[in-house]
């Protein structure tokens, strides 16, 4: 997967911003916590904090991003880096299945059926990429089987020439936090819409500084994270209905 990794230099500076933006969603809860009676629903913004941060370092990298929906009511960013035409967006690793990438994960083992997410849309993109022989490896018939009923060309003709004429690649880095409300883990992830798996094309751990929280940062974040807020941008709600009304 090494002919798909990003630049060195592009890629720290994504994973800087990444980090940065994450402290500046602390520093805005540690504000709202002091300035406000209840302030839980800030919890909420940590995607928009991250995303925002990585726009201001745009110019630098050569990048442009717009605005998307994922759903109805999640607005998110889409960037492209206007060389190679290639889109990546930003992903919570909490909710994001490398082995299943459009199903969000979600908490307390509760999962909704396979079902076709703006994720998967955006991976058409890739569709004729070539994924290496040993790309394809541990993958069982059951999971072609269940995505075949939206993989199929009928299906998705229109939409993989739309985006491939638009856009060479598509992908998505995902970032981790750890028990102690710290980012720990940024890895890189080239999604395949034929078998619905992101494969991994480089783990962007190694240039995350500055992430440590100090114990007043972790008090005021720990009880939204204990208590599993969820992220509305794990779901794609209301995502071909129409769909799901054919397979009812």
């Amino acid at each position: 997967m090494d002919r798909y990794k990003f630049e060195p230099q592009q890629s720290e500076m994504i994973v800087n911003a990444i980090v940065e933006g994450y402290r500046d969603y602390i520093d805005h809860r540690k504000d709202r916590h002091e300035k406000m009676t209840i302030s839980s629903a800030f919890a909420w913004t940590k995607g928009n904090f991250i995303e925002n941060k990585i726009s201001e370092i745009s110019p630098a990298l050569n990048i442009t991003y717009k605005t998307a929906k994922a759903g109805l009511t999640w607005d998110y960013l889409q960037f492209i880096h206007d060389d190679t035409k290639k889109l990546f967006l930003i992903k919570n690793a909490a909710y994001f299945n490398e082995n299943n990438f459009s199903q969000a994960v979600l908490p307390n083992n509760h999962s909704s059926k396979t079902r076709r997410t703006y994720l998967h849309e955006l991976s058409k993109i890739n569709h004729r990429l070539e994924f290496a022989p040993e790309d394809e490896d541990g993958f069982s018939n059951e999971n072609n089987k269940q995505l075949s009923f939206f993989v199929t060309e009928e299906q998705i003709l229109d939409e993989v020439e739309h985006f491939q004429h638009t856009y060479n690649e598509f992908h998505i880095l995902t970032y981790k936090i750890d028990s102690a409300y710290q980012i720990f883990e940024i890895m890189h992830y080239l999604p395949n819409p034929e078998n619905n798996k992101a494969y991994k094309v480089e783990d962007l751990s190694r240039y995350i500084t500055g992430s440590e929280l100090t114990d007043e940062e972790r008090e005021i974040i720990a009880p939204e994270q204990d208590n599993g807020i969820i992220d509305p941008a794990a779901f794609d709600i209301g995502i071909l209905e129409e769909e799901e009304e054919e397979n009812n």
